[in-house]
């Protein structure tokens, strides 16, 4: 079986597209992460299978080969987390694939499933709109920086159990995100003055190795 989605990463100031791609064939369990990744993301395998089980899905007990393209950009990072954790349930027959194969997914993921933010999503975003990519499925704390660039379809993710709803119902209504971000526990909703806050400048943590600045 073998399944492909979109996500992308940030190289100096820029954003790059990444294709994640999963082979999952039958042999011995074992999960294979090739792609040049750094150790950051080698241990998105282990998180990607705890989320996946602590969410109620399954986690197939067999040979899985996860492959990052382009093969000579090197990958940094937890961003990959969610793209890695929806493209293994549509692999596996667990999710349908129809209203992922349009999308660039970002997200780091918990042990308990929750997606957490990412940084550099700004500059992955402009590089998606470049790229003619129509949809964004972003951390819900990245969202208002993600509906910075115009002409962009911004779905919101909180935990991983909630991609069997964003795949039934990818909100095309970019008004309506703004009543995920109001709901319990979530941010509040964007206003112009949190507009003006933000700003539209480039932001030093965006940049990779550059955290000290």
């Amino acid at each position: 079986m073998f399944g492909k989605v979109r996500s992308a990463c940030v190289n100096g100031i820029e954003g790059k597209l990444i294709e994640v791609e999963i082979d999952i064939s039958s042999g011995l369990p074992q999960v294979s992460l090739v792609g040049l990744p750094d150790a950051a993301v080698k241990e998105s395998a282990e998180r990607v299978r705890a989320a996946v089980k602590n969410c109620g899905f399954k986690f197939p007990m067999e040979r899985i080969t996860i492959n990052l393209a382009p093969a000579d950009l090197r990958k940094e990072g937890a961003s990959f987390d969610l793209a890695i954790a929806v493209c293994l349930l549509l692999t596996s027959g667990q999710l349908t694939g129809e209203p992922w194969s349009e999308a660039l997914i970002i997200g780091e993921l918990a042990l308990d499933g929750s997606v957490r933010p990412v940084p550099g999503v700004l500059s992955m975003v402009h590089h998606a709109r470049t790229m003619g990519i129509p949809k964004i499925v972003v951390p819900l704390q990245n969202a208002k920086e993600a509906m910075l660039v115009e002409g962009m379809d911004v779905y919101a993710i909180a935990h991983l159990r909630d991609v069997t709803q964003i795949g039934r119902h990818l909100i095309n209504d970019v008004n309506h995100l703004y009543h995920l971000l109001n709901k319990p526990g979530g941010d509040s909703p964007s206003t112009e003055s949190d507009s003006a806050d933000i700003g539209t400048g480039l932001d030093y943590a965006d940049v990779t190795g550059q955290q000290h600045v």
